[in-house]
């Protein structure tokens, strides 16, 4: 008698990586668990994915490959760099625990050169190549990871650093601190983004006509 259970393959494990993931976080994977979300034995996965190390990097590029293309109508490199941002940071609202795993994987195959290969057009249009280029994209990445990781990994908010309201600071130790507490105390992810993202647009600017 023929069975109706689906094939296991490598394509359903990795599918079902990226959802243990968003459900529970990157710590939540291993083989086992895997195994008996499939509803399959665990050393029959090793047949199709030979370690968890693998499997991460898997997931992570199946999740860099749902990132939409931006469309933007203008030439000015400026908007080409604010619609990439953009984009990736919408991917990351919509894979927020994964996107913290984004963050620690070497993404070098086509999926991941598609992001790359997009960063460095956009310098290129503003002039910018080889080295400059490639150290201006790190640039670019290290702030919207360290800015995205830290609006989409916490909680219950959804991220910030912004301060309890009913801190008690001491305003001889620090007077500048004390005298911004009412800004130290909020925080809007959409105005620190569209913030961070014109000064490292300036910067680029600056190094442009230097």
């Amino acid at each position: 008698m023929s069975s109706s259970r689906e094939p296991l393959t490598r394509a359903r494990i990795v599918d079902a990586a990226v959802r243990l993931i968003e459900r529970e976080g990157v710590e939540a994977v291993s083989m086992r668990r895997l195994a008996a979300e499939l509803g399959a034995g665990t050393m029959s996965l090793y047949n199709h994915v030979p370690n968890k190390a693998l499997l991460v990097d898997l997931a992570a590029e199946r999740i860099m490959a749902e990132a939409q293309p931006y469309e933007v109508d203008s030439d000015d490199w400026r908007d080409h760099i604010r619609a990439h941002a953009r984009a990736v940071r919408e991917l990351a609202h919509r894979h927020p625990r994964a996107f913290v795993m984004l963050a620690t994987r070497r993404l070098s195959t086509e999926a991941g050169f598609r992001t790359i290969e997009a960063a460095l057009v956009n310098f290129d249009r503003a002039g910018f190549r080889g080295k400059v280029a490639v150290g201006m994209m790190r640039a670019m990445v290290s702030y919207l990871l360290g800015t995205l990781m830290r609006e989409v990994a916490t909680s219950p908010e959804l991220g910030g650093i912004a301060l309890s309201p009913y801190v008690d600071v001491d305003m001889a130790a620090f007077p500048l601190s004390a005298g911004v507490l009412d800004e130290l105390g909020t925080y809007d992810h959409d105005h620190e983004f569209e913030f961070g993202l014109e000064l490292m647009i300036a910067a680029l600017e600056r190094y442009q006509s230097g």
